[in-house]
């Protein structure tokens, strides 16, 4: 199976981690953090890339879908607590559509007042202690609206032991406030030894400025190399459902 430049991430990162499955013998887990409705865990346990999953996700609402949906599944643990720096309580902000709740308050003007609760909070590396399994981490896909870069700052042991992979989002917009931007977050990868490797999902404003991406990051030491031919990833719309609810939720 060839990786495609002409589908979705996950069409891309699967044949990219089989690729590279001798890395992988020994780190068996996939984190998936802001699970939401568990798209992208369920995508790799039915591939059998990775043994083991441990989904967080803080909105009761998205929690109640992914328990019905991994109901039977052993191999998949629930937490209904969200990631950061470090663990203890904190606000939670969400208005209209369930995928777009964070730490973070909203960063625009909203026309739907957001709900606010308090919510569990961990950080990933006292998880993974408690559960002895900082060593055994393959993959993490981060999905927090504007917070990737505190899970990660959460995680720092973890990366340094594991050494995942790491699926992120980019957001380039002021939607939340306090976000971390790309950039930071880049950098703070690049100075613990990761490189991006690809990047997918780019979505633009109406005045074509870049809104937000979803990127993935890999150890430094797996891109030494690479071939003197490229390609040219064609970019398909947009679905419209997320790019109009952005634009139902904030005033222009």
């Amino acid at each position: 199976m060839q990786p495609t430049l002409n589908g979705t991430l996950e069409d891309w990162l699967s044949p990219q981690i089989i690729a590279h499955a001798d890395s992988f013998k020994l780190r068996t887990i996939l984190l998936d953090i802001g699970a939401y409705h568990g798209d992208f865990a369920l995508r790799f346990l039915d591939d059998k890339i990775f043994r083991s999953a441990v989904l967080f996700e803080p909105n009761p609402k998205n929690y109640t879908e992914i328990e019905k949906r991994f109901a039977d599944q052993s191999n998949v643990k629930l937490e209904i607590v969200a990631c950061d720096v470090q663990s203890g309580e904190h606000e939670f902000f969400c208005a209209g559509e369930t995928y777009t709740g964070s730490l973070l308050q909203y960063g625009m003007s909203m026309l739907t007042p957001a709900e606010r609760s308090i919510v569990q909070c961990v950080s990933l590396d006292s998880y993974l202690k408690e559960q002895s399994s900082l060593d055994k981490v393959g993959l993490i896909k981060i999905d927090t609206q504007g917070n990737d870069l505190r899970v990660l700052q959460g995680a720092e042991e973890m990366l340094r032991v594991s050494r995942p992979w790491i699926v992120a989002e980019l957001i380039y917009r002021p939607l939340y406030e306090n976000l971390g931007q790309p950039y930071d977050l880049a950098s703070w990868l690049a100075s613990r030894g990761y490189t991006m490797a690809a990047q997918f999902n780019e979505y633009y404003t109406t005045e074509g400025w870049l809104a937000w991406s979803d990127a993935c990051f890999v150890p430094k030491e797996l891109a030494k190399t690479f071939s003197n031919q490229f390609l040219e990833r064609p970019k398909p719309p947009p679905p419209k459902r997320r790019r109009s609810f952005w634009r139902r939720l904030f005033r222009n």
